[in-house]
C-alpha cells in the first residue's frame, strides 16, 4: 500500500515535468520524420558568430572593469595614512571602519568580476568548438 501513493506522485511530478518542457519549448516547429506518429523537434537556429562576437565583447568589457577594480582596491586598502588619521582626528575609528567596508566590497566585487570572466572564457571555448545542429526527437 505504501507504493501505491510513491507511484501517483512520481506519475504527477513525470506529468509536471512534461507539460514544463512542453510549454517551456513551444514556440519551436515541429517537422515531420518518415513515421507517420513520429515528429523531432527543430531547434531554433542560433547565429554563432554573432554570439562568440557577444560573448568576447561582454568579456573585454569585463577585464576593463576588473582593471578598474583592482585600482580601487589598491586606493580602498588601508596605509600608513589611514592610520594616523584613526590615531589623531576624532572619529577616526569610524573613518577607519568605512576604509576597510569599502575596501571589503571593492574586494568582493573584484573576486565576483573574475569568476564571472572565467565563466564567460570558458563559454567562449565551448562556444567556439561547436558541433553539429541538434535535432530533438519527441515521442507522440
Amino acid at each position: 500500500m505504501t507504493r501505491t501513493p510513491h507511484r501517483l506522485y512520481t506519475m504527477i511530478a513525470f506529468f509536471l515535468t512534461a507539460f514544463m518542457l512542453q510549454s517551456a519549448h513551444a514556440e519551436q516547429t515541429l517537422a515531420p520524420v518518415s513515421g507517420t506518429d513520429q515528429f523531432t523537434i527543430q531547434l531554433p537556429v542560433v547565429d554563432h558568430e554573432v554570439l562568440i562576437d557577444q560573448v568576447e565583447t561582454l568579456r573585454s568589457q569585463l577585464i576593463e572593469h576588473k582593471q578598474a577594480l583592482v585600482q580601487m582596491v589598491a586606493d580602498k586598502k588601508l596605509d600608513g595614512r589611514d592610520a594616523v588619521i584613526t590615531a589623531i582626528m576624532p572619529g577616526g575609528l569610524l573613518y577607519a571602519g568605512y576604509k576597510k567596508a569599502r575596501y571589503e566590497q571593492a574586494r568582493n566585487a573584484l573576486a565576483s568580476v573574475s569568476t564571472d570572466i572565467e565563466e564567460l572564457s570558458a563559454d567562449l571555448l565551448s562556444l567556439q568548438s561547436r558541433s553539429a545542429p541538434t535535432v530533438v526527437a519527441r515521442a507522440p
